[in-house]
């Protein structure tokens, strides 16, 4: 079986998507396997926990082989993934917001560190978390991938479906309110 996965791994995407939607799971093991780093990887930007990018990024692929057939042009696969994984992370962060500020309250009570570096690491985190929650989870994922992940307008745009002009000034807009926030906070 191992040389027949050898032999899948030069199909393109486009034929290995074809004959996953039509039931072929070798087919959709290889697609996984090719697009699982990247996929972690932008998870990873939203979740530092390894369980739960992990649990995340294994949500992302159910989605994606359960939503085969609506693929319409199995050349543009990876797009479609990325936006399956753009709007899954942006669930996800929907779903956490409200555990988010129990967890603050519970970190809140626990005696400080010894050690004076790990505490101003924690603090500036929090001052980040703090800052990206006046964005809404859509202008976050945007933020990130444009500012952390380096992304051009483009690729996200194709990412979540928005055009190249909601991207810019949505992006725009995020980064003047995250910007006013952190003024008005931390001066």
């Amino acid at each position: 079986m191992g040389q027949f996965l050898t032999k899948l791994e030069g199909i393109d995407d486009g034929s290995l998507a074809a004959a996953a939607a039509q039931g072929d799971q070798r087919a959709f093991a290889v697609l996984v396997s090719r697009h699982q780093p990247d996929v972690l990887h932008l998870v990873s930007r939203f979740c530092d926990d390894p369980d739960g990018m992990e649990d995340l990024t294994q949500e992302i692929f159910v989605k994606a082989y359960l939503n085969l057939g609506t693929l319409r042009n199995g050349a543009v696969f990876r797009g479609w993934l990325h936006r399956i994984a753009a709007n899954t992370c942006i669930d996800w962060l929907r779903r956490r917001k409200s555990d988010v500020d129990l967890v603050a309250g519970i970190e809140e009570s626990l005696p400080d560190e010894r050690d004076q570096a790990r505490l101003e690491a924690r603090d500036a985190r929090r001052r980040l978390e703090a800052a990206m929650t006046v964005l809404g989870p859509r202008d976050r994922m945007l933020v990130v991938l444009l500012g952390l992940e380096g992304k051009s307008v483009e690729e996200v745009a194709g990412m979540t479906g928005m055009t190249q002009v909601n991207v810019k000034v949505r992006a725009f807009r995020a980064r003047r309110k995250l910007k006013a926030y952190l003024e008005k906070e931390h001066g």
